[in-house]
């Protein structure tokens, strides 16, 4: 009937989650479908030549199943439904269903509760009628309360037991309908009231119908709409079985029906929507963000490389300004303290060589004790700028190395050193040079003051696009991270040999274990200073 139990929505099953939404299948009726409806409302109708009671007890059986599953859906989608007035709304109809249930079992001929006339049953039609109307009412101001459903609970019990008592058991409830005389004012007036208030219901509802589900808010405006005009039949008819009557009754079942397609039927279905179609939009609001991130992150990657880039170079220019300024030094100490050195040193030696056979010997003596003196100062002076400086370097690193190992055998024959440089001197920056040396003489001298090694491989090879210096001895090896972090002799060197190293753009590893050994390996781009800065290494 009507279609009644076909979902409005079909489920299509999609790949991807965020596909899978329910289709729409609400189109509009087929001409079949409406024939179909009409033939059923005309047999419907049919019925209630054939028995009266018949008719109105399918119609208001079907009613009172609706107001039934309006409470159950309510009741049961409480513990997860936000929108909490449609428990106020289900528990409403629950008695509402249930006045109209003693309305239909007191109905005149159904000999159920027996009752004298239709009287009964047609004030317990009209406190329905109330109970309906105004919870249709109140309603559309609860969309944004939270609603205790006990308390409405209680309140529809406790009116619907004195609606029961004050009709069934203490007769107070104002008559209406007199056998003989058809319907009176009371109940003619309270149906143009219970109108009123519908239509009151239907501008509130229609004022708030952005916070209800537009499917349901078409149903139950038609639904209002439908329930008005059977209203208006009911003040027509002067038998309870009359034509009249039974034009209100079928108006009520469509009315019945809306309210069920409304609430029940879109009701089971537009959770399941909303959360697809949230599932949907939180899904776009993550890509939307993922790419926010992702643009944010590659800003923030090109800032830090770019940030890198330029401390790289801010590095490259530290290191060239320190050799520099130790050229310098070394250029002031050779020009101006060694060379006035060297002069007192020759001065004293004329000196003595000419006042020799004047002076006494034992003054003589005393002259002649600044000789060496000069002569250990002048030694002294070249060690410095040999250290800020070596000429050596002049000659090219791969020399300088090769010369450092021989030097350092020389004075350690016990310890044997190879060296094997796979790379060519015009493919070593000259911003490279000076931090092999240095790093060359810190690691010899650690080998020398700490490892009791046998033999050291120095290695210095072009590898794709990577400069690499390592210096590996069999020693007695240590604890790199130890080593580092104490404040003796040995840790404030390896300290300096990492910071020199990452000054100059390198990256520095040292590996080593007790018994093992130590290596300590330090890499540069093939390209390096400025060029490198511009090259991002």
């Amino acid at each position: 009937m009507f279609k009644m139990f076909k979902p409005e929505f079909t489920w299509v099953k999609y790949a991807s989650p965020g596909r899978c939404q329910p289709s729409r299948s609400g189109r509009r009726p087929s001409g079949s479908a409406l024939a179909a409806a009409v033939l059923v409302l005309i047999v419907i109708y049919l019925t209630g030549w054939y028995s009266y009671l018949l008719f109105h007890s399918v119609v208001e059986t079907f009613a009172i199943l609706v107001s039934f599953s309006i409470f159950l859906f309510a009741w049961n989608t409480l513990p997860f439904s936000r929108q909490r007035y449609l428990a106020v709304l289900g528990i409403a109809y629950l008695f509402v269903g249930g006045l109209d249930m003693l309305h239909m079992l007191s109905y005149k001929g159904m000999g159920v509760i027996v009752a004298d006339g239709a009287d009964h049953a047609t004030q317990a039609w009209i406190a329905a009628r109330y109970m309906e109307s105004i919870s249709l009412l109140v309603l559309p101001f609860l969309f944004h309360r939270k609603a205790d459903y006990r308390v409405a609970f209680a309140v529809y019990g406790g009116i619907f037991l004195v609606l029961f008592l004050s009709i069934f058991v203490f007769p107070v409830f104002p008559k209406c309908y007199v056998q003989g005389a058809g319907l009176t004012p009371f109940k003619v007036i309270s149906e143009y009231i219970i109108c009123g208030i519908l239509i009151g219901a239907g501008a509130a509802l229609y004022r708030r119908r952005k916070d209800v589900d537009p499917v349901m808010f078409g149903f139950l405006m038609a639904a209002l709409a439908v329930t008005v005009a059977s209203e208006i039949a009911f003040t027509q008819y002067v038998s309870v079985y009359g034509p009249a009557n039974q034009i209100g009754h079928m108006l009520k079942l469509i009315s019945s029906y809306l309210i069920y397609r409304g609430i029940v039927a879109r009701g089971l279905l537009s959770p399941y929507q909303s959360m697809f179609r949230e599932l949907d939009q939180s899904r776009k609001e993550l890509e939307r963000y993922s790419r926010a991130l992702e643009t944010r992150v590659a800003e923030r990657t090109r800032e830090l490389e770019q940030t890198n880039r330029e401390m790289r170079h801010l590095s490259g220019q530290l290191v060239h300004a320190e050799e520099k300024e130790r050229r310098r030094i070394a250029r002031d100490l050779h020009d101006s303290i060694g060379q006035t050195l060297s002069a007192i040193k020759l001065t004293v030696e004329n000196a003595a060589e000419t006042l020799g056979q004047r002076m006494d010997r034992r003054y003589l003596k005393e002259l002649e004790k600044l000789v060496p003196m000069a002569r250990t100062a002048i030694d002294e002076v070249r060690r410095i700028i040999m250290d800020l400086r070596p000429p050596v370097l002049e000659k090219g690193i791969l020399q300088t190395i090769g010369t450092v190992c021989r030097d350092f055998e020389r004075l350690h024959p016990d310890i044997r050193v190879q060296t094997d440089l796979s790379v060519a001197e015009d493919q070593v920056p000259e911003e490279v040079k000076v931090p092999v040396f240095r790093l060359l003489q810190e690691a010899l001298h650690n080998i020398d003051k700490h490892s009791n090694a046998s033999s050291v491989d120095v290695i210095f090879s072009l590898e794709a696009d990577r400069l690499r210096f390592e210096v590996a001895d069999n020693g007695k090896g240590f604890d790199p991270r130890a080593a580092e972090s104490g404040y003796g002799q040995t840790g404030f060197g390896l300290k300096g040999m990492r910071e020199r190293a990452e000054l100059s753009g390198a990256g520095f590893q040292i590996q080593s274990r007790h018994g093992g050994g130590t290596r300590v390996q330090v890499d540069w781009p093939a390209a390096t200073g400025p060029e490198a800065a511009a090259a991002g290494r």
